[in-house]
């Protein structure tokens, strides 16, 4: 841990440089630091709930956040090797289309049927906020495709679970 406290000045180190607090990379660093420690407190929720392989799932994505964080603090492509392949998002993508075949949803949900849900609509709101300050990593060349891609098919992972969640605890949806 580092003893000298630099920040004060609202520029940060990272990449052996001096950046703005509210640059991109920054702004992109600390939303998937939020993200990440958002999951967190889902999980602590759904163990609570017997929710288990739900949660497996969860720190594995935490693991591959944290993966992504650190391949940009980095300096991303070209400097980095990126922690997503292929296979990351068409786990996703299977587990996405398996969860929608038990689904019958054809309306826009309202989140807050059950806190669970309501927790992991939350986090598809910020990672679809992270997935906004990807995109301008993304035209930067800062991020690759893979990684960019990653984050949009995780929010709609989220979005799923959380429908899954209530179905799996008999709870009705609420709709617009």
């Amino acid at each position: 841990m580092k003893r000298i406290h630099r920040g004060d000045d609202g520029y940060t180190d990272i990449l052996g440089l001096r950046l703005p607090k509210d640059s991109p990379i920054i702004e992109f660093i600390g939303d998937v630091d939020e993200l990440a420690s958002m999951i967190g407190v889902v999980k602590s929720i759904l163990r609570e709930n017997n929710l288990h392989h739900i949660v497996n799932s969860l720190t594995e994505i935490q693991k591959t956040l944290l993966h992504i964080a650190s391949y940009v603090a980095r300096g991303g492509v070209g400097k980095a090797i990126s922690p997503i392949t292929q296979d990351d998002i068409s786990i996703l993508e299977k587990t996405i289309n398996n969860l929608w075949s038990v689904l019958d949803i054809n309306k826009l949900v309202i989140p807050g049927s059950s806190k669970e849900s309501a927790l992991l609509h939350l986090l598809r709101a910020v990672c679809r906020r992270t997935e906004r300050r990807a995109a301008t990593l993304l035209r930067s060349g800062i991020i690759d495709s893979l990684t960019y891609v990653y984050l949009n098919r995780l929010s709609d992972w989220l979005y799923v679970t959380a429908l899954y969640v209530n179905k799996m605890k008999k709870i009705e949806e609420d709709y617009l």
